[in-house]
């Protein structure tokens, strides 16, 4: 009778035990490596592939581990091993280890770690007496069964640590953490379950003749081998794909897809290194340029004709710099370019006015050559500043200034246009406190009956008035609110009030409220809308959504999605100041307006202009022929308004029937 302790220490062969001992070191640095990438990976059919490939590297490393210190027993007498039992045990392995690392890898969830390394560890201890079993001789084995205990329970937290101990102990190096549990939870379970074997061998010769020790042990290793240099292949071919994709998604990160360019992120980050970089006697300049009539292009057309001009003039760009510049794309048709190392001004003007070229002439589409305009804005640092976000604002200054003047060539930053924008900034921030402290009002304007002059419905103004710079027209507030995004939460105060103001008049009329661009981009618009009716106790026939073409033509789909939403809970639509875009007749053709504003321009010169005469006059009867209702704005004169009756426009608004008044005023 022998137990196996007592030849651990002479009775083992070296070779298969430095065998067994490195199968099991590569073996776990291989699984831990792909089970870090099951982890963390998100695609299902790659999390699949990697959690098998992890299984069988896990099962092969813990049956070759097991199997070849077994080989390595120098035993006194006759025996072999069958095949059905190691099959067996290799199997139970690489099953048990594969559900182990499904359970473990699908999610962050530390009891889905543990749980992962409790099938592990009993995974591990069924492979291991399962293996035992096939060893075949004349006698018989033992087991005590308190080691056996403590050799599964030894295997199960080791193997439980291997999963969960790097977020347990946030360790610096996960994978050597999990390959270090992972070899002890083996070595545990093996080394002490063996401890609880005893053998008892009988005088008889082998049950069972199989391969000699030599030939088991070169098959083992072959099998592992292939195996584990499939894992491995896994590894790297995974550990290149994600490099790969990891270099791509910095592409993605740093340039514009459409025009391969640069965006703004890289332009940050560079143009500070070039900043900090400068040198006492250079300087650099900020280029800022958008393209001008690019919108016109997408709506007359089509996006992919737009797509095009910013391909091609990206390209044209491209191999329009010189050694020190930089150009990028920042959004839309706006882009920023840099020249780094120049002497002055001059450098700085002919830097723009190359970029400037490259971008204005023509380019051809579907025999079509389309031609855009640029603005051109420039500052140079250190002059103008030498803080990044601070250059890109002055540039952008330039540029709007460029674009307002309508110049041709590049306009620099002066400190005027800076009081200007440091105004508008000021005005941007009392702007957001305004609703706060209650200092916008609402003013209604009455729309008339053109024959009787009755009033048929007022058109809702809002008017604020500053503590300290007194009354801010609209014009000038308004275009801050879009600009900075608090568009939607002034125009849904302007709704809510409106509704409920309107309720309170003890004579029902209808109201016409104004929505931005911005606002019919929301999805959530027809929800306010009903719920400033339901709040307010309206009739949805009494409000009226006045809409203007640009709102439109920004996002036709969002726009006609809305339009339907607003109509369908009982509201009506006017086109407001219509005549001022090019798209009138198909947004007229393609929804469902009430009504058509004709914009006060056209009725300022009615009585001298033949323009504006005609302009009215085809207004006028293109609503009759779609039987839409016309109202005229900015009615002033009676001259303007025989002119109207004379034409067949039955509603207008304007001075010559009244100011607009508050709603204290209108009920008093």
């Amino acid at each position: 009778m022998l137990t196996i302790l007592s030849c651990l220490p002479h009775d083992h062969d070296p070779l298969y035990v430095l065998s067994a001992v490195f199968v099991c070191a590569i073996g776990a640095g291989l699984t831990s490596n792909l089970f870090h990438k099951v982890a963390s990976e998100r695609d299902f059919g790659r999390k699949a592939t990697l959690t098998l490939l992890t299984g069988m590297t896990a099962g092969s490393t813990v049956w070759t581990t097991h199997f070849v210190s077994m080989l390595g027993l120098r035993l006194s007498f006759p025996y072999s091993y069958s095949v059905d039992g190691t099959l067996i045990s290799l199997c139970l392995a690489i099953v048990l280890s594969s559900v182990a690392v499904l359970i473990a890898g699908s999610g962050p969830s530390l009891l889905l770690r543990v749980a992962g390394g409790v099938v592990l560890g009993s995974g591990i201890a069924a492979m291991h007496y399962v293996g035992i079993s096939a060893l075949t001789f004349d006698g018989q084995m033992t087991f005590d069964m308190a080691t056996v205990a403590l050799s599964c329970a030894l295997g199960i937290v080791f193997s439980a640590a291997a999963f969960s101990g790097p977020a347990i102990f946030r360790s610096r190096y996960p994978r050597l953490m999990t390959a270090s549990f992972f070899i002890a939870a083996v070595a545990s379970l093996h080394y002490v379950g063996m401890g609880s074997l005893t053998i008892d061998p009988g005088p008889g010769s082998i049950v069972d003749a199989g391969a000699a020790r030599q030939d088991l042990f070169v098959g083992v290793l072959f099998m592992t081998g292939m195996i584990m240099t499939l894992g491995a292949a896994a590894s790297l071919l995974d550990t290149q794909y994600s490099n790969a994709r990891l270099r791509e998604m910095e592409y993605r990160a740093y340039h514009d897809a459409l025009t391969r360019l640069p965006n703004r992120s890289m332009l940050d980050e560079t143009l500070s290194v070039q900043l900090t970089a400068l040198r006492r006697s250079e300087k650099l300049a900020v280029v800022s340029f958008d393209l001008n009539r690019f919108k016109g292009i997408n709506d007359v057309h089509g996006h992919s004709a737009g797509d095009r001009v910013l391909s091609v003039i990206a390209d044209r760009l491209v191999e329009t710099l010189r050694p020190g510049e930089f150009v990028c794309r920042v959004g839309g048709d706006e882009f920023i370019a840099y020249k780094s190392g120049i002497a002055g001004k001059a450098d700085a003007e002919e830097f723009a006015t190359r970029l400037r070229a490259a971008a204005v002439s023509d380019i051809e589409h579907n025999g079509k050559n389309l031609g855009v305009g640029s603005s051109v804005g420039v500052c140079i640092a250190p002059d103008d500043g030498k803080d990044v976000a601070d250059l890109l604002v002055k540039a952008d200054l330039a540029m709007y200034r460029a674009k307002r003047d309508r110049l041709d060539v590049a306009m620099f930053y002066d400190f005027a246009l800076d009081e200007e924008n440091r105004n508008r900034s000021a005005l941007a921030i009392d702007l957001r406190k305004a609703l706060e402290n209650r200092e916008f009002e609402l003013v209604y304007q009455p729309q008339n009956d053109v024959s009787s002059g009755n009033i048929i419905g007022y058109e809702v103004l809002i008017r604020w008035s500053h503590p300290e710079r007194g009354a801010i027209s609209p014009s000038v507030f308004i275009p801050i609110a879009e600009r900075d995004g608090m568009i939607n939460e002034i125009g849904e105060w302007v709704l809510r009030t409106a509704c409920a103001e309107a309720a309170s008049w003890e004579t029902p009329m209808k109201i016409a409220v104004n929505v931005a661009a911005r606002q019919l981009a929301n999805d959530q618009l027809p929800g306010i809308v009903r719920s400033a009716l339901d709040d307010a106790g309206l009739r949805s026939s009494l409000l009226e959504i006045e809409i203007t073409e640009s709102g439109i033509v920004a996002d036709a789909e969002q726009a006609r999605k809305i339009v339907n939403e607003l109509k369908a809970i009982g509201v009506s639509l006017a086109m407001d100041d219509f005549g001022t875009g090019y798209s009138s007749l198909s947004t007229l053709q393609s929804f469902p307006f009430d009504k058509i504003k004709i914009d006060k321009t056209f009725v300022k010169n009615l009585t001298n202009s033949a323009q504006s005469q005609a302009i009215v006059k085809s207004t006028i009867s293109l609503g009759h022929a779609l039987k839409i209702d016309v109202l005229a704005e900015g009615v002033e004169t009676l001259a303007d308004l025989e002119f109207l009756k004379k034409e067949g426009c039955y509603q207008a608004q304007g001075f010559l029937f009244g100011k607009p008044l508050s709603s204290q005023m209108l009920m008093a």
